[in-house]
């Protein structure tokens, strides 16, 4: 009994050192994707390289050095080379033959933003694969929406946070798609103010015209925020403003009727109190 057991444990033990003999003669893969990944700042990034084959083989991390035109290696295997403690490696295997070989980020900063390689590598060839990580930072535009009358002032706040920059530009689509504009015009000017780790960009024109109708676009980098702005005359039948109707309010005008709204609605009012339901009326005298 004890002679066939030992038997079957030599023929187990076989079976295992031919399959990692045939595991072995394989070159590896690398099953990912070359993908882009895009975080906000102070996020923690985990880039995936999935791994098939690997043996006794192992997997490099490096990154792209824009000075050098080279990839410097971060990681090999779990080892990681880099100073920065923010950098991990993580590994976990999924079958006989693959397993995920991640590198893990914490608290990503813009220096993290670039081009990442996974990549394994003999004297018989090299498999890799890019992934390109971009870091966003907040970014506001206020406001977002404007309605006034020509010969105004119009003010539009773009702001960045979490870094110092005057690197902040900005962009103009018309709303008549005829008309080109020149955004440096002699009635717009830019002011920038910088605080700590806030960067402000304000864009002001002075005496708005139905021209500066349109989108403006406040970039930084490969980030924008957009703002359209209306310059418009009132009609003096028509006043042009926005609405918050809750659930059960309804609007009663001789030619609509709109009942249980659950939205932010922009209506068109006429300013005859006569053409409006009690309630309405009451509404837009507050």
């Amino acid at each position: 009994m004890l002679s066939r057991i030992s038997k079957l444990t030599q023929l187990m033990i076989m079976i295992h050192g031919l399959i990692a003999a045939v595991i072995s003669n394989k070159f590896p893969q690398i099953l990912t994707q070359t993908y882009n990944q895009t975080l906000n700042i102070s996020d923690t990034a985990i880039l995936t390289c999935y791994v098939k084959n690997l043996g006794n083989h192992h997997v490099t991390w490096l990154k792209y050095d824009s000075n050098t035109l080279t990839y410097l290696p971060l990681t090999v295997g779990e080892q990681v080379f880099y100073s920065d403690t923010r950098y991990f490696v993580s590994s976990y295997s999924t079958s006989l033959d693959k397993s995920y070989w991640n590198l893990e980020i914490s608290n990503v900063k813009l220096s993290d933003e670039g081009i990442y390689e996974c990549k394994i590598s003999n004297r018989r060839g090299s498999v890799s694969i890019q992934i390109y990580l971009q870091i966003q930072i907040p970014m506001t535009i206020k406001p977002s929406r404007l309605y006034v009358e020509p010969g105004s002032s119009v003010e539009l706040d773009c702001t960045i946070y979490n870094i110092n920059t005057s690197s902040i530009t900005w962009h103009f689509s018309s709303l008549n798609h005829t008309h080109k504009y020149n955004i440096y015009h002699y009635d717009i000017y830019e002011k920038y103010h910088n605080e700590k780790n806030i960067s402000k960009s304000q864009l002001i024109i002075r005496h708005a015209q139905p021209h500066h109708s349109g989108l403006w676009t406040c970039t930084y980098k490969r980030q924008r925020r957009s703002a359209k702005i209306f310059v418009e005359k009132d009609d003096p039948d028509l006043i042009l403003m926005k609405v918050t109707v809750n659930y059960g309010d309804y609007w009663d005008s001789p030619n609509s009727k709109i009942v249980q709204l659950y939205a932010i609605a922009e209506a068109v009012a006429t300013k005859n109190p006569k053409a409006l339901g009690k309630n309405e009326k009451n509404h837009f005298q507050k």
